[in-house]
């Protein structure tokens, strides 16, 4: 079988929090995104009640374990520290290190991986893990009502080819959360449209959490619509991004 085995004795020292979580020893470590209590607004209200899903990108797992809680079957893939196998797209420069960027990229995910076993001891969940790629996942973990892409896409060099490969998995649903890109007028954001967004005198790392593109609804809308998908529904929201707001749009599509 495809699954990770579970990882025990998992101690918060060895763990990063991309989510922040609802566990009380980690409720004020570190995190980047605070979801809690806001979890089924940024997933556009979709019902995960009896429904099997594939997460793509759990990160430290903040909404897996939601998801789980609402009555789902979770499978979450996600890199692992086998940098080989499951590397971050990284967007190099001449002058990059690549040792040094593979060194920090196995020990972030080492740490991501951690958090998300350990998240799953906490909470008694069942929800199983699998190391994929969203460009490549293992067919034989099977089919799934719906395919979760949580600020997930923005970080790939190539979304389109992601979804491509991940909307094979799903018999009906799949849900999209994404960024507004501020970068885009009122009108842009009505057309399918991207921006890449690195800058050539930007200071952010090779790894680890590139931004490669800001997109609008619109393109997914129309890509999805191609594939043979319904627009059930597209909200908008703000959500605390480190000490910030944030807008973000969810898409929620179904196979017709």
């Amino acid at each position: 079988m495809p699954y990770a085995e579970p990882k025990t004795g998992l101690t918060l020292a060895d763990c990063a929090f991309y989510h922040r979580m609802d566990i009380p020893a980690a409720r004020d470590k570190e995190w980047l995104w605070d979801l809690l209590g806001d979890e089924g607004r940024y997933l556009g209200g979709f019902d995960f009640s009896g429904k099997r899903v594939l997460e793509i990108g759990p990160a430290n797992g903040g909404l897996t374990f939601w998801m789980e809680r609402q009555g789902a079957e979770v499978v979450s893939a996600d890199l692992s520290p086998d940098t080989d196998k499951h590397s971050w797209d990284v967007l190099w420069r001449p002058t990059s290190d690549k040792d040094a960027t593979f060194t920090a990229m196995k020990s972030g995910m080492t740490k991501l991986n951690n958090a998300w076993w350990y998240a799953r001891s906490y909470f008694d969940a069942k929800a199983r893990f699998v190391y994929a790629t969203a460009y490549d996942t293992p067919e034989d973990i099977g089919s799934f009502d719906v395919v979760t892409l949580a600020a997930i896409l923005l970080h790939l060099r190539d979304p389109m080819r992601a979804l491509e490969n991940v909307i094979r998995f799903t018999r009906k649903w799949i849900v999209i959360s994404e960024v507004i890109p501020l970068r885009l007028t009122q009108e842009e954001l009505k057309r399918p449209l991207a921006v890449f967004v690195p800058a050539p005198n930007s200071n952010w790392p090779p790894h680890g959490g590139i931004t490669w593109w800001h997109m609008s609804p619109e393109l997914f809308i129309r890509y999805l619509d191609i594939k043979g998908f319904d627009i059930e529904s597209m909200t908008t929201g703000d959500f605390r991004l480190s000490a910030k707001q944030c807008a973000c749009y969810s898409i929620v599509a179904k196979r017709r």
